[in-house]
């Protein structure tokens, strides 16, 4: 085996460490639990049924006007806020909890971006269980026209903002990041991103959840996707993994 080949082999076997070692304290953590199942069952099971059934327009990307019911728009709507909601705290969490001892294994030998990855996937884990549930829930009365665009869209949502709330984790308390994270999507994603509305703020297109509510609407109520909204959602989220990634390794770098 080749110097190159297993220095790669110890970098996988340092990720899959730490994600593991994140996996049992997502387990250790009950309010974690609760949030990865109950609340995306208790927040779309309970607003799906009081949703009215009058019919609304709504603008699909590249295929203009179409009128839908409001319950379906809605539905479709609650599925990237609960992952977005779900991966935001869960990033929050995650970060408050590991950032001293992520210091120390840096100390005994990690790199940051080894320790980044494990996280990162952690995300996307919270991120996937959270749009899983809300989808299943979701599908009880509303099934989105093609599943799995939709559940890809609504996955990047969460680690989008899972991503924002570990920046969140490095910079604010967790009280004032918990705060943000249960505002910020709820804000972007219904009244920002809200299709029914045909003059959106200019400040609309900037927000973390706009690319993917984007996609995850036009996968959830057309036969057809466009795959343009997915493309800018995944560079959103480059973008925003480059900040965090120099957050995290300036926070390293000074203990």
């Amino acid at each position: 085996m080749s110097r190159t080949d297993s220095a790669l082999r110890t970098s996988a076997e340092r990720i899959a460490t730490a994600f593991e070692s994140g996996l049992r304290e997502y387990a250790r953590t009950p309010v974690l639990l609760a949030l990865l199942v109950f609340l995306p069952a208790y927040f779309v099971g309970v607003l799906v049924l009081l949703l009215p059934e009058s019919s609304v327009p709504v603008e699909l990307a590249g295929r203009g006007v179409v009128t839908v019911p409001s319950s379906e728009l809605y539905g479709v709507l609650l599925v990237p806020l609960t992952s977005a909601l779900v991966g935001g705290i869960a990033g929050l969490f995650l970060m408050s909890a590991a950032r001293s001892a992520d210091a120390r294994l840096v100390v005994a030998g990690y790199r940051p971006v080894q320790l980044l990855a494990a996280r990162v996937g952690l995300l996307a884990v919270a991120g996937a269980v959270a749009a899983g549930v809300a989808l299943g829930v979701l599908s009880i009365e509303v099934v989105p026209q093609r599943v799995g665009w939709f559940l890809v869209a609504s996955v990047l949502a969460g680690l989008t903002y899972g991503l924002v709330g570990t920046l969140a984790g490095l910079v604010l308390s967790r009280l004032a990041g918990v705060y943000l994270l249960l505002f910020a999507p709820m804000v972007d994603v219904f009244f920002f991103q809200n299709p029914m509305v045909g003059d959106p703020h200019r400040l609309a297109a900037y927000l973390p959840g706009h690319f993917a509510t984007e996609a995850a609407v036009d996968a959830g109520l057309s036969a057809s996707v466009a795959l343009e909204p997915f493309g800018w959602a995944a560079a959103y989220l480059l973008g925003v993994g480059v900040a965090t990634a120099a957050a995290y390794y300036r926070t390293m770098r000074l203990g």
